[in-house]
């Protein structure tokens, strides 16, 4: 049974995405907005979890019905950002160039002349899965950690839109950290997803304001190869316009104390996150359940 399952599910995301790269940019743009607008509507769940999310980190400062508003726009950005990735293999490399106004350029010529790479950290936020395309249109050997997902058929899928756009994954897994180190010891960046729970539960710090399990990977990572960590995250402006934007970057303290220095680039990572996040609320996935403390 869970055979069928995966394999129903692997011909339904390829007839998605064959639907998806027939249609014009605005078209997806538009169709991805109002499936986004039905999963509002149908999946009660994972609406309420968004709306009690954002009531506790902004509290008073918003109404309801500015969360409500927020989270419709929600699920429209991933309804938006599922059509698009399902046009990455017909717009290529050279397309999605065209489609992103660029930020935080100096940072990546920098730190490839200091010849340790570097490790960028983004979140769940506009069109993520564009932000690697970008990423790897600057011209610098580039790497992305991603999920294995249970249903292979469908990881290979997503590898290939990926792969399209110029993004090589390295699969988040037990040598995930040998394939990590290695890059950055050839000079390359290694792009990281950091804004989900972490069921260890090893490193614990406040995120808007609310205690949350944060990994602590991408300082790991950084300390032990001594190279800077540097958000970058995508915001989503219209079908044809996505813009970047640079959060800063992060040199690791190399006090000797390897917990203490994990915590402070983290907590420093994390607050630029948050910053950009709450510039543009409706952008991030509030849809998961991020506080689990």
């Amino acid at each position: 049974m869970a055979k069928l399952k995966d394999e129903f599910a692997y011909r339904l995301a390829l007839t998605a995405r064959a639907v998806a790269s027939s249609m014009s940019p605005r078209i997806a743009y538009n169709v991805g907005g109002k499936i986004g607008s039905l999963a509002y509507r149908l999946i009660g769940s994972r609406r309420e979890i968004a709306k009690d999310n954002l009531r506790k980190a902004f509290g008073d400062s918003l109404t309801e019905a500015e969360i409500d508003k927020i989270t419709r726009n929600v699920f429209r950005n991933v309804g938006r950002t599922l059509f698009e990735m399902g046009r990455f293999e017909k717009l290529g490399v050279e397309g999605i160039s065209k489609l992103i106004v660029p930020d935080g350029l100096d940072f990546f010529h920098k730190a490839q002349k200091n010849g340790r790479g570097a490790i960028l950290v983004t979140a769940h936020f506009g069109n993520w899965e564009m932000l690697g395309g970008w990423m790897s249109t600057q011209g610098h050997d580039f790497r992305a950690i991603a999920a294995v997902q249970h249903n292979l058929k469908v990881n290979q899928m997503l590898n290939g839109m990926r792969s399209a756009i110029g993004v090589e994954v390295i699969p988040a897994r037990s040598l995930a950290l040998r394939d990590v180190f290695k890059a950055l010891k050839d000079n390359r960046f290694v792009a990281i997803v950091s804004d989900q729970h972490d069921p260890s539960r090893e490193l614990i710090l406040d995120f808007f304001g609310r205690k949350a399990a944060v990994p602590k990977g991408p300082a790991l990572f950084a300390i032990k190869a001594d190279c800077p960590i540097a958000v970058y995250m995508m915001r989503r402006e219209r079908y044809d316009r996505h813009v970047v934007m640079y959060g800063g970057e992060f040199d690791p303290p190399n006090t000797g104390d390897l917990d203490a220095d994990i915590r402070t680039m983290t907590t420093a990572y994390l607050k630029a996150v948050e910053d950009i996040i709450r510039q543009y609320p409706d952008q991030w996935l509030w849809t998961h359940r991020r506080w689990k403390i």
